[in-house]
């Protein structure tokens, strides 16, 4: 392909997704709390990536982040755990997205003591929020780093969730497609999140 014509789609896809604001509402399961693991349904034709399930279970990352379900949120997908008016980040621990990969494999399906809520609490002890990771769950995870440790592990993200002023009000896991078939929507996405930003800063000033 000839550079300029790489250039010039490069730059389409950027002009398009510069308008692109990812919307969900979020669910509990119900019962005691934490109410793990939560349901997320993308709100249909707000620029919803199209490798994203019209509904997927996932877990809260922080600890002392509070939201009301069900939203809607507006959410950023990236690779840090993103708080606060600074929007000072978090690394999102390889031990919490061994956790979800394995949970979306199935892997606890026959573990009767690993319930959503123990599921919830492993990944806040493995981000550091004074839990611990279940023995159980700790064993399946206890993996060398390596792409095919736990499959799709090295594919989850953070899907950070914003109010309508760019408040921060959670940060939930998310499973993303390899490179290839999202490419685009994570590109969208990433401009989404820096647009998000700069709303914010801008109000803080």
């Amino acid at each position: 392909m000839p550079r300029w014509l790489f250039v010039l789609l490069l730059s389409l896809v950027f002009c398009g997704a510069a308008g692109a604001d990812l919307s969900i509402n979020i669910g509990t399961s119900g019962g005691e709390w934490p109410e793990a693991p939560y349901l997320i349904t993308p709100v249909f034709g707000r620029d919803v990536p199209d490798w994203m399930p019209d509904e997927f279970e996932t877990f809260c990352v922080e600890r002392y982040r509070f939201f009301s379900p069900p939203g809607p949120y507006l959410a950023t997908i990236d690779d840090s755990i993103l708080y606060g008016k600074d929007r000072s980040s978090v690394t999102l621990d390889n031990r919490a997205k061994k956790i979800y990969a394995a949970y979306l494999n199935e892997e606890f399906e026959d573990m009767t003591n690993i319930t959503g809520n123990v599921v919830q609490e492993s990944i806040w002890g493995a981000q550091s929020y004074g839990y611990t990771i279940h023995s159980e769950i700790f064993n399946i995870i206890n993996v060398d780093d390596n792409a095919d440790a736990i499959a799709g592990w090295n594919d989850v993200q953070v899907l950070n969730l914003w109010g309508a002023s760019g408040q921060d009000k959670q940060s939930q896991l998310v499973m993303t497609p390899v490179p290839g078939a999202g490419l685009l929507g994570a590109i969208g996405l990433g401009v989404a999140s820096w647009r998000l930003r700069r709303r914010k800063v801008s109000a803080d000033r």
